[in-house]
């Protein structure tokens, strides 16, 4: 018997993003994880919506009117750490509602914590790990207890079924449900994006790198791919469906640089129109000219780099097995091939200081990326970090709306060798000392007066807080 699903974006703009320097920069696009999860269940036959209540001003109002509305068997959150409060409000409502649902829950924070996720919701079943096959095998009826990767409740028990196999060959999966989003109801800021609406595209799985603040719950560290074919008819079907620009928002675009190539060379075989940017998995090494210059010429405007800090013992620290002078390198090659760069930095990291906080600042202004992030470390459940913090008994909080990676962490855990307040005063600093540079504003104003920014860029210079 054919199923329906709601399957549910939490409100994430005030929670994460309000009180933040970086609000006016909030990425802002359809939701790619329910668009792929739906479309398994489409596939076979299920109806399902999704709710995005990122759209809306009264969420829970909203979710009502459309839980009334669709009256689904079942419905599925995805949620990251700070929104778990969020989860467990929309999963009591639902089951007050209709007690009837089976409501799910998945991502990052649902698979490093699955038990307590479960006792402290009202979540029928946690997905753990990819979600897109776990999905499918509750909602076509089979027993819960035939299913890998889940945990659920059974009376006052939990239930851990075994762990899910990896799902090889990504080529199997259908293309997103991207015709359930109304897309004119996406506007990306212009700072990053420079046409609306902007899809996120997923090429790859997993990261095979060991940084210690990073989660590898749900992908893990086995790298798997789309074949370039299948991720260039995808782009096709994303222009299709009605977007104008493609994220890629894979952990680790490059992980095989010559596939990362091949792609490349496969958009422009196809002579595709489209704007482009690698928002996340760029490593500064491996790096190379010819991706950079194939990058451009497919359509590739902007590269991200995850930097973190201006200071190589820091960088030792957390394992980013990267070095200064290959980010150095990579940023010039990319200057080089005319391509934007935005870095990405970290404050209050294992074994920081003032002066390597210090040397983080410097760093990038001596890049002169185009854009810059700064966010204090945040010790995310299931991480490194995270376990060796517990470990000294330096985390002080399970509040898990606190762990909030761009405001102060002084409410989350004690840094070993660090003020908080201290910290604060080098975030600050990072943003005033790198975008209020005279030689930055310049540049700034030249490059958005050429393409049409320049009322944009004054707006958000005057919304954030420096």
């Amino acid at each position: 018997m054919k199923k329906k699903t709601a399957l549910i974006a939490p409100s994430f703009k005030k929670l994460i993003y309000e009180k933040t320097k970086i609000k006016v920069g909030v990425p802002y696009s359809p939701n790619l994880t329910l668009a792929t999860l739906a479309a398994g269940l489409l596939r076979e036959g299920h109806s399902a919506i999704i709710i995005d209540l990122n759209l809306v001003d009264s969420p829970m109002e909203y979710l009502k009117e459309q839980i009334t509305r669709f009256n689904p068997d079942y419905a599925g959150i995805t949620f990251t750490t700070p929104l778990f409060y969020e989860m467990a409000k929309i999963s009591e409502l639902i089951k007050t509602m209709n007690p009837r649902i089976i409501v799910m829950g998945g991502g990052a924070h649902a698979s490093s914590l699955p038990e307590d996720t479960l006792n402290d919701s009202s979540l029928d079943i946690v997905a753990v790990q990819e979600g897109d096959l776990t999905l499918l095998d509750v909602v076509d009826g089979k027993k819960l207890n035939s299913i890998d990767g889940i945990y659920y409740r059974e009376g006052s028990k939990i239930i851990k079924n075994p762990a899910r196999k990896y799902i090889e060959d990504l080529d199997m999966l259908p293309y997103p449900a991207w015709n359930l989003f109304d897309l004119s109801k996406y506007k990306t800021t212009r700072l990053l994006a420079r046409k609306n609406p902007v899809a996120w595209l997923e090429t790859s799985r997993g990261c095979v790198f060991g940084c210690t603040y990073c989660n590898k719950s749900v992908f893990g560290r086995t790298f798997r791919v789309k074949s370039p074919a299948r991720v260039v008819d995808e782009m096709e079907h994303l222009l299709k469906s009605g977007f104008k620009e493609i994220h890629i928002a894979d952990d680790m675009f490059t992980t095989d640089i010559e596939r990362a190539k091949t792609i490349c060379r496969e958009i422009i075989t196809r002579k595709m129109k489209v704007p482009w940017v690698s928002v996340t998995g760029i490593r500064v090494h491996p790096f190379d000219e010819e991706l950079a210059g194939l990058m451009k010429k497919a359509g590739c405007y902007r590269i991200l780099f995850g930097i973190e800090s201006g200071n190589q013992l820091i960088l030792d620290n957390i394992k980013k097995n990267i070095t200064l002078e290959q980010v150095r390198n990579a940023v010039k090659i990319c200057k080089k091939a005319r391509l934007e760069t935005f870095g990405a930095f970290m404050l209050a990291l294992p074994g920081e200081t003032e002066k390597t906080m210090q040397n983080t600042i410097d760093f990038a202004v001596e890049l002169d990326v185009d854009l810059a992030k700064v966010t204090i470390t945040t010790p995310l459940p299931a991480t490194p970090l995270y376990n060796e913090l517990q470990k000294k008994g330096n985390i002080k909080t399970k509040d898990w709306s606190k762990f909030n990676m761009y405001l102060p962490a002084n409410d989350i855990y004690d840094h070993p060798n660090l003020d908080w307040k201290v910290v604060e005063k080098y975030y600050n600093r990072f943003y005033r000392r790198f975008y209020l540079r005279p030689g930055y504003i310049f540049k700034t104003f030249i490059n958005s007066l050429r393409r049409g920014n320049l009322f944009y860029y004054i707006s958000y210079f005057f919304k954030t807080k420096w």
